[in-house]
């Protein structure tokens, strides 16, 4: 499941990409949302398999099949690198530099704000699939309702992928995002404030499924709406470095926490705190175009 957030979140920006340039403008978001839930689906299909070749056959066979697997990919990473040619994007776009669209980057404050709370959502992401396992154990739960959280949680994120996507063509994606956050943070709470039971558990995998990330769909139109088609993947992968580096503290956060104290108490109070404040932020940031995106469109109009 790690390895599947991580990877979802890595490619969301080039699939993006290829998304934005075949879509109509209106339909952008859901389009981001059909590719990150596309996969999540690819993520539980390929889990089962990994696990029987693993247990059958021996990692060396896993290995191979991804690799044939991988190569697989290939005519179809060629087939959408031809977007890139398709006149989908802004006027102005095509004298927009690296630099320049870094330096844009760094003086809007929306999108500051935005990679901030990215942080926060990678380090709630991963404090949950690495320490969550261990969590329940040390309240005395089988293991196998470990395996059943993940799974609602990779299952409903196939749903929310596209459910966000689908609402931020109708709605303020700032608003959408910062309520997820929020949303989260309080699922997390309610989580970790009684002690678990099957019940709660299947809850809340249901509930952290349907938060999860269903926030890509939103970040990359967010990008789209703030800078434009050019640099796409670039400003979405930067802002998704923040999150890995997030991804990070939550992993080894929660883990030295739980050995300094020997239980989770503070660590997940510190990811509900953190996360109620970039919810708060998100929904405060400003999303408004740059001037250049603006008069692009104004000339379009």
């Amino acid at each position: 499941m790690l390895i599947g957030v991580a990877l979802a979140c890595t490619t969301s920006g080039i699939t993006a990409n290829i998304a934005a340039r075949v879509v109509e403008p209106n339909r952008r978001t859901l389009a981001f949302g059909l590719v990150s839930a596309a996969g999540s689906v690819g993520t539980m299909v390929t889990a089962p398999i990994a696990a029987y070749l693993l247990n059958t056959d021996g990692w060396r066979a896993a290995v191979w099949a991804f690799v044939i697997l991988a190569f697989a990919m290939l005519p179809a990473a060629w087939i959408g690198s031809r977007a890139d040619k398709l006149p989908n994007s802004l006027p102005t776009d095509r004298d927009l530099t690296l630099m320049g669209a870094l330096e844009e980057a760094r003086r809007h404050s929306g999108y500051v704000v935005m990679a901030i709370a990215f942080f926060v959502c990678g380090l709630q992401l991963v404090f949950l699939t690495t320490h969550l396992p261990t969590y329940l154990a040390q309240c005395g739960m089988d293991a196998s309702y470990s395996a059943i959280a993940l799974m609602l949680i990779g299952g409903f994120n196939i749903l929310s992928s596209w459910l966000f996507g689908w609402l931020g063509d109708r709605y303020p994606k700032r608003l959408l995002l910062g309520g997820i956050y929020l949303l989260r943070s309080l699922t997390l709470a309610l989580f970790f404030m009684f002690p678990p039971t099957p019940l709660s558990v299947v809850l809340f995998g249901a509930a952290m499924g349907t938060l999860w990330l269903g926030v890509i769909p939103l970040v990359n139109g967010l990008v789209v709406q703030i800078f434009g088609l050019r640099f796409l993947s670039t400003l979405t992968g930067i802002a998704f470095l923040s999150h890995q580096a997030g991804s990070f503290l939550g992993a080894w956060g929660g883990g030295y926490l739980f050995d300094l104290m020997g239980s989770y108490d503070l660590a997940w109070k510190i990811g509900v705190l953190v996360g109620l404040a970039a919810g708060t932020l998100q929904l405060l940031m400003n999303d408004r175009p740059t001037d250049r995106v603006l008069a692009a469109q104004a000339l379009a109009t």
